[in-house]
């Protein structure tokens, strides 16, 4: 296990981008270019990253988290908010509790930085590595998104 650095960012991508297959979704040339840009360009910023290096060469596991700032709400003493995305591991690499260490690294850093809250959304195949972990599904509010101007291709 070992943090991220810039060089691992088309690694970090292809596992990005097979884990937005196994989803359905269909990762374009210019997808991978841009998240190439943006993992370099954030890893060691507002972008913690945690791998696991294959023993064949490259990545096996991978996990990501945006740091971003939060207004400031009663009770809470960080004003940054961390989302995971990106938890991903080579289907060779599967099964071998890759994915519960990232995460568990990816949550020592939160920790360490103090970040209070973080945030995440899962497949229900990964639901019960994060309820270990310390997620639950929140009961007082309903998580909405709105997907808005998207530009005609």
């Amino acid at each position: 296990m070992r943090q991220a650095v810039a060089s691992d960012a088309a690694e970090i991508v292809h596992l990005g981008a097979l884990m937005y297959k196994s989803v359905g979704a269909k990762p374009t040339p210019q997808w991978a270019a841009e998240s190439m840009r943006t993992v370099r360009a954030r890893l060691g910023d507002d972008l913690i990253g945690m791998v696991i290096d294959a023993p064949e060469g490259g990545l096996a596991c991978c996990g990501l988290v945006n740091v971003g700032p939060r207004l400031p709400r009663p009770g809470a003493h960080s004003h940054q908010v961390g989302y995971v995305q990106w938890v991903s591991t080579a289907p060779q690499h599967q099964r071998k509790g890759y994915a519960h260490a990232v995460m568990r690294a990816l949550l020592e850093e939160t920790d360490r930085r103090e970040i209070e809250v973080v945030e995440l959304h899962a497949t229900p195949a990964a639901r019960e590595i994060y309820e270990e972990l310390g997620f639950f599904v929140k009961s007082d509010n309903i998580a909405m998104t709105a997907v808005r101007h998207r530009p005609s291709s």
